[in-house]
């Protein structure tokens, strides 16, 4: 990880371009409005839980703090980016 700064830009860009797409997909495909409206609900909550998120932990370091936070919102991101691309067929 280069700097918190540059990690918080990338989540969010990243749930930019996410709702983004969760809006193109429920303007073509409208049958999916109800799964892409959960999708949207993940997303936010995803970049909530990241983009505000503090140590709590005064034994922890910051950089396990942080490393543990990205592999976590990596891992909650592709699970969310496959569900969407799967509404999409």
């Amino acid at each position: 990880m280069a700097n918190k700064r540059e990690f918080k830009k990338d989540v969010d860009c990243v749930f930019e371009t996410v709702i983004e797409e969760c809006v193109f997909t429920a303007d073509f495909f409208p049958e999916k409005q109800e799964l892409v409206e959960k999708l949207i609900d993940e997303a936010i909550a995803l970049y909530n839980d990241t983009r505000f998120a503090y140590k709590m932990d005064d034994k922890m370091s910051n950089k396990a703090f942080y490393n543990g936070l990205i592999t976590n919102y990596v891992a909650k991101m592709s699970d969310i980016l496959t569900k969407l691309n799967e509404s999409q067929k």
